[in-house]
């Protein structure tokens, strides 16, 4: 009986020690407490122990008859005692907190969202830590660590599929913390006890080389780093990737005009492809010989002849590299006579020429047009092709295409060629950065890949080359993965991180047309939003949040905002994110370097979260650099006076 009477006693107490005041005022979901003029103190005392008291950010429990709710507190002030006033007293001021109502307890289990609201005079109570562990607590049974509550010192978890089966923003300032959120991400993933990921494919886009270390996130990592300055690695990509669309991504092929000109030199290719090589090679014969044939049957005067002439002439060099250093047997080489009144085409084995005085292609030193003529320039062109050792690349190849099609499309009025022209320069200019950047072969990230991660570095690419290999990379896995998605059940997963997203996911950019800018924009906006049906997810991570599209952001399931400060960011997350409360937001700005608001489908309430640092030699190479070691300051050195 005695115990029973200790038991309550010990109830009771622990009641008046925990309640801290009265519902004063309900107004929808924001709800007044007036704090007990015994608990205006920071700390509060009990059993020897030192509790934190209410403040900004804590959790308080409203119980009205059986239930408890539970509300976060986003405001505190006081307002002047009235009746103190009346009395003729000493002036007194009784103080309030304002809830916001996140949630309630339900068979002892956090459940979030708006059940009941408070009465007037309902009591309010601190919270236990173990009933604020209960607020964090997930119904998920497979988590991974994310890391310790701010205030409350309570580990963080979140749940696997919620979390990595969402689309993921990362964003804050440089040196708040991005860097080591992103790569604690994936590390505790990749290494989570029992854990499967044979079926999935991580593929970082990392464009400052900060994951490009080989311990990086993991140990056993694909490391791939591109250059267009200097030979490094090469990215395989299947041949079938070669494509129009490839094409068209790579040229910035307009819609109407270069796009359909690409497909026909992709099906000239094509038909070129499936021959032998000497079989390739006399086609290239006949198809020069027949545009020749045009251009000296219309006179070879007009500046359409004129140019697809000068086509022709190029793309026989380029082909057979002649001319090159390689090569000494100069085919085409240029001289200049009577202060250039007459430049002349010279070329010794074929005794083809133009000159700009008359204005009109020859063959032959008399300046004829015979059949004879035609037909020994056909013989020594036979010569030159048999005569030829070197190898038909996939490129090389198509860069022939390119301009015996021009020359076709051209002479048949079905091109002008000032608009479809730059598509070949573009193509000159690009080709030798393609074969730094490419090779045919399996792509380095599909299923026969063992490694999970693979890390792409575009750090040594230069900037044209840095918007476009992204787009390309993730265009293409991106419709391969959904072409072998299965109606019924998702199989397999495709996670694309990309770091210093605002590179590749601007809304703004003044380097390239208002048409470009919309397609490539519509490509991530179409993972965005239809990837998550065919198992493909998005991780950004970027400093300037507000340079990316709010179509984009907005479809965020799951973010983590460290530091911001700049006010267009801190209004970008306040008109997109949905999930944070207005105590949340008015944090960012203020917070401490590793921690973050994590917020979103896999956490039931906004948390600020302090997330650990990896290990060193897992660390993202994104360490601001130490200038009192870097200068010769040290601990052992007296502080100088600067």
């Amino acid at each position: 009986m005695n115990t029973d009477i200790e038991q309550v006693d010990e109830i009771l107490r622990i009641k008046a020690f925990s309640k801290i005041g009265e519902v004063f005022e309900v107004e929808g979901k924001r709800v007044l407490i007036k704090v007990d003029n015994q608990k205006n103190l920071s700390n509060l005392f009990f059993n020897g122990e030192i509790y934190r008291n209410v403040g900004i950010g804590s959790y308080i429990k409203v119980k009205k008859d059986f239930i408890y709710l539970i509300g976060k507190v986003n405001k505190e002030f006081i307002k002047e005692n009235i009746n103190s006033k009346i009395e003729n007293k000493q002036l007194q001021y009784d103080r309030f907190v304002e809830l916001l109502i996140i949630g309630f307890f339900e068979n002892g289990l956090f459940v979030r969202g708006i059940k009941e609201l408070p009465f007037l005079y309902n009591e309010a109570f601190l919270m236990s830590e173990h009933e604020v562990k209960k607020i964090f607590q997930l119904s998920s049974k497979y988590t991974i660590s994310i890391g310790k509550a701010l205030f409350e010192e309570v580990s963080i978890e979140a749940g696997i599929t919620k979390l990595f089966a969402s689309h993921i923003g990362i964003f804050g300032n440089t040196g708040s913390g991005k860097s080591n959120t992103l790569a604690r991400l994936y590390h505790n993933l990749l290494t989570c006890d029992g854990i499967d990921l044979s079926n999935s494919k991580i593929i970082f886009l990392d464009f400052n080389g900060e994951y490009s270390n080989e311990n990086t996130v993991i140990n056993g990592k694909t490391n791939i780093i591109l250059s267009t300055r200097t030979q490094k690695d090469r990215l395989k990509i299947k041949k079938d990737w070669l494509d129009d669309e490839f094409w068209g991504i790579l040229l910035q092929a307009t819609e109407r005009t270069q796009k359909p000109f690409i497909r026909r030199t992709l099906n000239y290719q094509e038909t070129l492809s499936k021959s032998s090589r000497d079989e390739t090679l006399q086609n290239i014969v006949e198809v020069i010989l027949s545009l020749l044939k045009i251009i000296l049957n219309n006179g070879g005067v007009s500046n359409k002849e004129v140019d697809t002439f000068n086509l022709l002439k190029q793309s026989i060099k380029e082909f057979f590299s002649i001319g090159n250093e390689d090569n000494c047997s100069e085919i085409f080489r240029y001289y200049t006579l009577h202060n250039g009144a007459l430049s002349r085409f010279y070329n010794p084995q074929f005794d083809i020429g133009y000159t700009n005085y008359s204005g009109k292609i020859y063959f032959g030193a008399n300046n004829t047009n015979s059949d004879l003529e035609l037909q020994s320039f056909r013989n020594k062109l036979i010569e030159l092709v048999r005569d030829y050792t070197g190898g038909i690349s996939d490129l090389g190849l198509f860069e022939l295409a390119l301009g015996l099609r021009l020359a076709k499309d051209v002479l048949n009025n079905i091109a002008h060629f000032e608009h479809v022209s730059p598509i070949i320069h573009r193509f000159q200019k690009r080709k030798l950065e393609l074969e730094k950047l490419f090779e045919i072969g399996d792509i380095a990230f599909d299923q026969s890949n063992p490694a999970v991660l693979t890390s792409i570095s575009l750090k040594d690419v230069n900037t044209e080359m840095k918007k476009l290999i992204p787009l390309l990379i993730t265009k293409k896995i991106y419709d391969s993965h959904k072409e072998n998605h299965s109606e019924s059940v998702i199989t397999k997963t495709l996670h694309l991180v990309i770091d210093e997203a605002h590179n590749i996911l601007s809304d703004e950019s003044f380097r390239e047309s208002e048409s470009w800018k919309d397609y490539r924009l519509e490509v991530f906006e179409e993972i965005i939003k239809e990837g998550r049906k065919f198992g493909v997810f998005l991780t950004l991570s970027s400093q300037r949040p507000s340079d990316i599209s709010n179509t984009i952001i907005s479809q965020l399931h799951n973010v983590f905002i460290h530091r911001l400060i700049n006010n267009n960011d801190l209004l970008t997350m306040s008109k997109t994110i949905s999930f944070l409360d207005k105590t949340s937001f008015d944090s960012l700005s203020i917070l401490p370097p590793g921690a973050c608001v994590f917020t979103g489908t896999a956490t039931e309430t906004p948390i600020v979260v302090q997330i650990p640092l990896l290990d060193k030699s897992l660390q993202p190479m994104s360490e601001t650099v130490n200038l009192e070691r870097l200068w010769g300051l040290d601990s052992s050195h007296q502080a100088p006076l600067c």
